[in-house]
């Protein structure tokens, strides 16, 4: 069941944040192979992964409950 949860919530997630939640959180990718991945600058990586962390909370928290 948290497989499916956490699944629908990724989906859910923008395009630009679902890219660094998933290479971070689920493949374990580190800061600087996401820049290069997804070719953009470190800030922009650590602000996009950040936002993409809360829209998953914020998704996920009804789900759960």
């Amino acid at each position: 069941h948290l497989k499916e949860v956490v699944g629908r919530a990724v989906q859910n997630l923008p395009e630009h944040h679902r890219i660094v939640f998933v290479l971070r959180e689920l493949e374990g990718r580190t800061y600087e192979e996401i820049a290069e991945i997804t070719d953009t600058n470190l800030g922009t990586v650590k602000s996009r992964l950040n936002r993409a962390r809360n829209n998953f909370a914020r998704i996920v928290a009804p789900m759960v409950d």
